[in-house]
């Protein structure tokens, strides 16, 4: 068993993201929150897009007290959870320090998925170029529009990237020149972060995601990184059993809010209208949407 290493994003890289947040977004802001607004209805976030924030589960009193009377959405980390049940909300996470060790443990079926895969001579690039997120868009929009999400706009990348500069790669994929996959990786201190991945669905059937987790960790563990955080999923879901076969360990997530929700069965059947929506009306909407989503 990894050790859990208590590390939550810093401060400063919150004060980043939250820069971007407010001058792409023209959001108004209540003390340390960010007014997220919809239709007549304000919900108080700290802090909207990303998984968790610069607090522990524990840390949080006086924001609760800020926002006490209100709408609001505070999601921080519990390290002290272990009593998983099916969907909670976690972020998967892997320790770097011993990249050897850590591939050597891996079970021969991923190693022998891993070994397959490398063997198709795709291309791995990394930059941050505005090819490189030009690139990544087309994938991580599409792969969006499958698991009936809307996408986050294409410019807010570009102002990650003008905010972040040597602090934020894209790694892409090829078969030829074809883009196939595509991350986006921020790095905070000691954390290598991945919240935005897309894939081609015909290589997703291919076992493409073995390449692209292995590439990652590697890469990332050369940078001299304690965690490799690869974002939500829903325990014991799809998403979840993937990112085992890389030793990823679970964190809780928890969510403040006024009412508990089971966010999976909230959003399902939105979920499956958006999916059948056309694209050329989801790319246009969707992406103005996201400024209003309180649970993206």
């Amino acid at each position: 068993m990894q050790k859990k290493y208590e590390i939550v994003y810093s401060k400063e890289f919150i004060q980043k993201f939250k820069k971007v947040l407010l001058n792409y977004y023209r959001y108004e802001t209540y003390m340390d929150f960010i007014i997220i607004p919809f239709l007549w209805k304000k919900t108080l976030m700290y802090i909207p897009l990303l998984s968790y924030s610069d607090r522990k589960n524990d840390e949080v009193d006086d924001l609760l007290e800020l926002a006490k009377e209100t709408d609001y959405q505070i999601r921080t980390l519990n390290f002290e959870y272990s009593n998983f049940k099916k969907d909670d909300m976690v972020t998967m996470r892997i320790n770097t320090e011993d990249i050897d060790e850590l591939f050597n443990s891996f079970s021969s079926k991923t190693r022998y998925h891993i070994n397959k895969i490398k063997k198709q001579n795709f291309t791995h690039k990394k930059g941050n170029s505005d090819e490189f997120i030009e690139h990544f868009y087309k994938l991580y929009s599409e792969t969006m529009l499958r698991l009936g999400t809307p996408a986050l706009e294409k410019n807010f990348f570009y102002s990650l990237r003008d905010e972040f500069k040597d602090k934020i790669n894209f790694h892409n994929f090829y078969d030829g020149y074809k883009v196939i996959a595509g991350s986006c990786n921020l790095i905070d201190k000691e954390i290598g972060i991945f919240e935005w991945l897309g894939m081609d669905d015909e290589y997703k059937k291919k076992d493409l995601g073995y390449l692209i987790f292995s590439v990652l960790i590697e890469t990332n563990a050369k940078k001299g990184l304690k965690i490799l955080d690869f974002g939500r999923s829903g325990y014991g879901g799809g998403t979840y059993h993937f990112k085992k076969h890389f030793k990823m360990y679970p964190v809780k997530i928890d969510i403040y809010k006024p009412v508990e929700e089971d966010i999976y069965e909230k959003y399902k059947l939105a979920s499956k209208i958006w999916q059948k929506l056309p694209k050329k009306f989801v790319d246009n909407f969707g992406c103005k949407l996201s400024k209003y989503l309180k649970d993206l």
